[in-house]
């Protein structure tokens, strides 16, 4: 047995004697598995770990799945490591509806050079934050507007966004070319931009179920995927507050959807 899971079992030992076994064995497996440092561990390696489970052990259900996801985090609580804790996705009891994300190349042929599209998708508006943004607190300089999230119930839900430069560009030929210089940065209807979004779906022939939230599952889950490719792990923090999450869980999923698309992409 690897010896910081011995060590985990020892101290686990002082309980649930069942409970210790079980734990300190995954956990050995996983130690194993990883074949570094248990504190370089990444989202994507926890990923990569439960299908290895799923496919060379052959654990069927989402309950043993979660059972090993405790187990890690367990351990790695007890090795006082609760950041790496925290990253640990669990799987859910049941079928886990992921939400539906387009890779970046296909979203970009979606949005085109729409810019009420592009600031969507690069700012990860939900369709009812759109028409919260205004000309004035946009600073054209440094590229930075404030968005009003919604979702916040009697908690601040402003937040100041940098958008990115190829998105800034967008906007700035949109205010030139129709001289809009305050009020509603775009003052559509919901359901006109919806139907802007719909047309580009079918224009580009993508299947059906994509909904306009999905510019902003998206966006996130591409700021993960460009983190762990570029550190080999996420700042949650961050990434949290870009989509104005109140909860780390919700983070989370698109941490677990980015780690689990470049297990695949590995393959």
């Amino acid at each position: 047995m690897h010896p910081l899971a011995l060590r985990f079992f020892t101290h686990l030992s002082y309980g649930n004697l069942g409970t210790a076994k079980t734990y300190s064995s995954l956990v050995d497996d996983f130690l194993k598995f990883l074949g570094k440092d248990y504190d370089k561990a990444t989202p994507m390696d926890f990923t990569s770990w439960y299908s290895h489970l799923e496919k060379d052990r052959e654990f069927k259900s989402r309950r043993t799945l979660r059972v090993a996801a405790h187990a890690l985090k367990k351990f790695y609580d007890s090795m006082g490591k609760y950041e790496l804790k925290g990253m640990i996705p669990v799987p859910g009891a049941g079928e886990v509806l992921e939400p539906k994300w387009l890779p970046e190349e296909d979203c970009f042929r979606l949005i085109g050079k729409i810019p009420v599209l592009c600031v969507a998708y690069d700012l990860a508006l939900r369709i009812g934050e759109i028409e919260k943004l205004r000309v004035e607190t946009l600073n054209l300089k440094i590229g930075e507007i404030e968005v009003t999230r919604l979702k916040h119930k009697d908690r601040p839900n402003k937040y100041n966004i940098l958008l990115d430069r190829w998105c800034l560009e967008i906007v700035q030929n949109y205010l030139e070319r129709f001289k809009i210089k305050s009020g509603m940065l775009f003052p559509y209807s919901v359901s006109t931009i919806s139907a802007t979004f719909r047309n580009r779906v079918k224009f580009l022939g993508l299947e059906e179920g994509y909904t306009f939230h999905c510019l902003r599952h998206s966006r996130i889950t591409h700021r993960a995927i460009r983190e762990l490719e570029e550190k080999g792990t996420v700042d949650i923090v961050s990434l949290a507050k870009f989509a104005g999450h109140l909860r780390a869980d919700t983070t989370l999923m698109y941490i677990h959807l980015a780690s689990k698309y470049l297990a695949f992409r590995k393959r």
